[in-house]
């Protein structure tokens, strides 16, 4: 990747702690910088600091705080926030964030990486 997805911040959430550490690995190696959150509640912790991630990769379903509550507190931090949402339940996620401006990417599980990684690249970089 370039200089541009090394100034992306990306923060990835999911209760399955080995597949939120892989992910990060992976992201990591493609040149962005990841922080890693094993639940809502630590999520919104995380979001709460400054800096605020440039970029959620959630699951929708976490404990302490689902995955859409954890979406509305990163846009009410950073408005322009790119939001990944990943669930086994797409149908419901649309629901869920279908009133988000601007729009939120949701990927159904199993997540295929290369259009996960190239979403997140086509992202405006922070200057």
């Amino acid at each position: 990747m370039d200089q541009a997805a090394a100034r992306l911040l990306v923060l990835v959430v999911d209760d399955d702690a080995r597949a939120a550490r892989l992910l990060a690995v992976m992201l990591r190696e493609d040149g962005f910088r990841v922080e890693v959150a094993v639940d809502g509640a630590a999520a919104v912790r995380r979001l709460s600091r400054d800096p605020v991630p440039h970029v959620l990769v959630t699951d929708l379903n976490l404990s302490h705080a689902d995955g859409v509550t954890v979406a509305r507190y990163a846009r009410s931090r950073r408005a322009a926030m790119g939001l990944f949402l990943i669930t086994g339940y797409p149908e419901l996620a649309h629901e869920h964030m279908a009133t988000f401006d601007p729009p939120t990417f949701i990927l159904t599980k199993p997540v295929v990486y290369e259009h996960l990684r190239s979403q997140i690249g086509a992202l405006e970089a922070p200057t």
